[in-house]
């Protein structure tokens, strides 16, 4: 197998309080729509326990609350 290429992976800086925390790099082919999310400057929301095996891709956030496609 061959090894991994630089190019192949798009490098996303976690930065908190101006500081780097982790360099995280995604693979463009195999996590494409990650490599789309982290690209879009998003917020990351941290899911309550009774949040957690239910909120999926697709929900939106209202700045306070989750919400289903179907309550939109």
């Amino acid at each position: 197998m061959a090894a991994p290429k630089k190019e192949d992976y798009e490098y996303f800086a976690f930065v908190v309080d101006n500081e780097v925390a982790a360099v995280i790099p995604m693979n463009k082919d195999n996590l494409a729509q990650w490599v789309a999310a982290l690209s879009s400057d998003p917020k990351v929301i941290k899911l309550e326990e009774d949040q957690k095996e239910v909120v999926i891709s697709g929900w939106t956030f209202d700045g306070e609350n989750f919400s289903s496609p179907t309550e939109n």
